[in-house]
């Protein structure tokens, strides 16, 4: 896999009129371009990668002095993203912890419904009828 050696200088993001598309433009130290047209969903998933990203490089960099860390450590989970692998039926996701950490799953459709359950059944009624 190629390392990219160039930097990235600029960002230019432009909405389309109606909303749904968007184009991305990102311009390294030498002037040279990519273009990028995605739709909403495109560009969310975009933005949820960077925030993945840069929480990543967080729990790395205060993790550095730190090498001792406990493997049944809880955290506070601050946001989680999952979806479908694209080559088999595995959920696969991210939980982010509010300092941070970021916790990568992958797990069966099964245990995806046990877990689903297990969390409702055990999180408290938001309202009454």
């Amino acid at each position: 896999m190629d390392t990219p050696t160039g930097t990235l200088d600029k960002f230019h993001l432009g909405v389309s009129a109606d909303g749904r598309s968007c184009m991305m433009i990102f311009v390294d130290e030498d002037q040279r371009t990519i273009k990028c047209v995605a739709d909403v969903s495109e560009f969310h998933a975009f933005i949820a990668s960077l925030n993945r990203v840069a929480a990543e490089m967080a729990r790395r960099r205060s993790d550095e002095g730190d090498e001792e860390s406990s493997v049944c450590s809880t955290m506070n989970v601050a946001s989680a993203e999952f979806q479908v692998s694209p080559t088999d039926a595995y959920i696969e996701g991210a939980l982010v912890g509010d300092s941070g950490q970021v916790v990568g799953i992958r797990m069966c459709p099964e245990v995806a419904c046990q877990l689903t359950k297990a969390m409702l059944m055990t999180a408290p009624a938001a309202s009454r009828c």
